[in-house]
């Protein structure tokens, strides 16, 4: 568990508790990691969970979600951190986030490579230059996560760290020509 989720449940701070626990299910559609914290904040804040309300959205079939149903529920939640709109945003990111799930776990089986050994710019021969597009994308990416942070937008943040990879994966594959 993260150092801030164990500081918001201990302090009582019940909203961001509640939020970092909708966020961790996009993270990581598998649940691992939203058990524990799960257990956690159950153990150490009675409040929670609220009543449930009725959405104001319809449900279409199963086969139908996808990530735009799926933030509509995520919504829906964080306005009403009921027991039962937590259970149905589970079963939607079961759904919807499945592939995500079985990339993690394939990350997971594979074996630690051994980083290379990235000289610095200075000891660099004049052959290798970084191309002006790798820069471009690894600073874009880095722009959209810093903007998705202080946003508050996950998928932003998302979106831009791996656009941030991808940029910093360009300029190594430029160095090493």
């Amino acid at each position: 568990m993260k150092q801030e989720f164990i500081q918001a449940v201990d302090s009582g701070n019940v909203g961001k508790a509640r939020i970092a626990l909708s966020n961790e299910l996009l993270l990581d559609p598998r649940g691992k990691t939203f058990t524990e914290m799960l257990t956690y904040a159950k153990s150490k804040l009675p409040n929670l969970f609220v009543e449930n309300k009725e959405a104001n959205y319809s449900v279409p079939p199963q086969e139908c979600w996808d990530e735009g149903f799926m933030f509509v529920v995520k919504n829906d939640l964080d306005s009403n951190f009921s027991i039962e709109k937590l259970a149905f945003y589970q079963a939607v990111i079961e759904i919807v986030g499945k592939s995500k799930a079985e990339e993690l776990e394939k990350a997971e089986k594979m074996p630690a490579t051994v980083e290379p050994e990235i000289q610095p710019v200075g000891k660099l021969n004049k052959d290798h230059k970084v191309k002006p597009s790798s820069i471009t994308v690894t600073t874009g990416g880095a722009i959209l996560t810093i903007v998705g942070i202080c946003a508050g937008k996950t998928l932003l943040t998302i979106l831009g760290g791996a656009v941030l990879v991808g940029g910093v994966m360009l300029m190594l594959k430029d160095t090493r020509k």
